[in-house]
């Protein structure tokens, strides 16, 4: 089974949002890729963007072509072809996220705008995996995720990577793979923190 760890950054959190970062790791058997990519600033119309969205996410410092000292990593790529690069990485896999619905809807209108349809198979939330998971030990699950990782014995990420498109890709993975192994720790464990 083909496995991608998911995440965008994202203009805001309205329904016309566009993902300006993305970060997609593919897993198929032993082998892990990466993609890392921002939308070109001429494709994303920022008029309709949410100034509150944009500064969560870090968009003014982290965009390349946004940031007072450009640079060249990630790169840039205008939105027809970050939305086959998408199409591409994630043709017949399981979407693996971190409340991935957010981040599959604003991916299917991008693809949509570029004529191009989702050719992912399914979708796994790392988040009601986790709830049972530590309802299976006798707890009740915490509300907030970053609260409900520490509580599966998964460390969130810090502050440089929350809200990247990269670190919560990676903290998705990190986290389904503890659920998966079933290394959330014992009641008794979380009970000591």
């Amino acid at each position: 089974m083909t496995l991608v760890f998911l995440d965008t950054e994202t203009t805001g959190l309205h329904r016309a949002r566009r993902p300006w970062e993305i970060a997609i790791i593919r897993r198929s058997g032993d082998e892990h890729t990466r993609l890392h990519i921002c939308v070109d600033l001429a494709d994303l119309d920022l008029s309709a963007a949410e100034p509150a969205g944009l500064a969560v996410s870090g968009f003014h410092r982290r965009h390349p072509q946004a940031r007072p000292h450009r640079t060249h990593f990630p790169r840039v790529y205008p939105a027809a072809d970050a939305a086959r690069l998408v199409l591409d990485w994630t043709a017949g896999a399981t979407v693996v996220g971190v409340v991935p619905e957010f981040d599959l809807e604003c991916l299917s209108a991008m693809l949509g705008r570029q004529g191009l349809s989702p050719q992912w198979e399914d979708t796994v939330d790392v988040v009601p995996l986790a709830q049972r998971a530590v309802r299976l030990q006798g707890l009740d699950p915490e509300r907030h995720h970053e609260d409900l990782s520490r509580q599966c014995g998964v460390k969130p990420p810090g502050l440089g990577d929350r809200h990247t498109a990269l670190g919560d890709a990676r903290w998705a993975k990190r986290w389904y793979d503890a659920l998966r192994d079933g290394q959330v720790p014992p009641s008794d464990a979380v009970d000591a923190r």
